[in-house]
């Protein structure tokens, strides 16, 4: 399951269509824990090269990389079907070169698997060389402890919807909508067709306040803020401080001082609602990623592969 709001949509467009399935990996260890404060990082190894990444929540199995450590681990694309040029919003300058292949990579220490991996001539993270999927370590349990987070509260047990998924969905007003969780986005943040059917539910309301969501670097998208009613959960987990995007002419009617993002009027589907009827694929599902207005209340956030579930101990009664 891809969005077109999310950076799986942009590994898909390279890795999905290989038809090639990684060889099975070997019995997975039991756990891995690692600290965010406030991301996640490891050292993976891919062919000679050692490279620090940043784990993300909120997609399927994969590498992206930085064009650069690419070029210095050796990497090759796949023959013919390996380079392509994605064309997306979040994107700098809205596309970009993608080359891609499987290769064995070993996380933390632990034993290698063979994981898509994606390489781009654009910038996907600074200051570190790339993206690593928590589908993509070799542990049955990934633990994410949080320093900073409240201590105490209660567990949440929130289902995937399936082997090797890492989001969850629910159902609001007959609508399916997909969840992940996004350590690297400061407040969540949602499609236009995932906030049509939370306002038709009457469980937020659109605030007429503008701000800019930053998913990538150079990359900056309108969104407009969401006030949620009182007790309005998503997933089990409460609505904090949601966004939701809009475009750059929406960004300026309701705020002429706001500041312009980088999205065109063609890069703008996830900001306009689409019926059901002409919704072309995953391309206008409606999507949601839970950011940090939420999880930085969770001390533990775990992936538990073998359940197919993220379990989270979460204290939202502290100040």
């Amino acid at each position: 399951m891809f969005s077109s709001a999310t950076r799986t949509g942009l590994i898909a467009a390279i890795l999905l269509s290989t038809g090639t399935a990684p060889a099975l990996a070997a019995k997975s260890v039991a756990s891995l824990t690692l600290n965010a404060a406030p991301q996640p990082g490891v050292m993976i190894r891919i062919k000679d090269a050692n490279l620090p990444v940043r784990v993300s929540l909120g997609f399927e199995k994969a590498l992206v990389l930085n064009l650069a450590p690419a070029e210095h681990a050796k990497l090759k694309p796949f023959p013919l079907i390996g380079k392509q040029t994605v064309k997306n919003p979040l994107i700098p300058g809205g596309e970009a070169v993608f080359r891609g292949n499987f290769y064995d990579v070993a996380a933390a220490g632990l034993p290698k698997q063979s994981v898509p991996t994606v390489w781009v001539n654009k910038v996907v993270d600074s200051g570190i060389d790339g993206i690593l999927s928590v589908m993509a370590i070799d542990a049955d349990r990934v633990i994410f402890n949080q320093p900073a987070a409240p201590a105490g509260g209660s567990v949440y047990t929130i289902p995937t919807t399936g082997r090797g998924d890492v989001g969850g969905e629910i159902k609001v007003e007959g609508v399916k909508i997909s969840v992940r969780f996004a350590l690297d986005a400061p407040r969540t943040v949602m499609n236009a067709n995932a906030a049509q059917a939370l306002v038709d539910a009457g469980l937020v309301r659109r605030n007429r306040s503008v701000d800019l969501w930053r998913p990538f670097p150079q990359v900056a998208l309108p969104v407009e803020g969401l006030t949620p009613v009182a007790g309005t959960t998503i997933l089990g987990l409460p609505v904090i401080d949601p966004t939701v995007r809009i475009t750059e002419a929406q960004a300026k009617e309701l705020d002429a001082r706001a500041k312009a993002g980088t999205s065109t009027a063609a890069e703008e589907e996830d900001a306009i609602v689409v019926s059901g009827s002409k919704r072309k694929g995953n391309r206008n599902r409606p999507w949601i990623l839970i950011g940090r207005d939420v999880l930085t209340k969770c001390s533990r956030i775990e992936m538990d592969k073998p359940g197919r579930q993220w379990v989270l101990t979460c204290n939202f009664a502290a100040s």
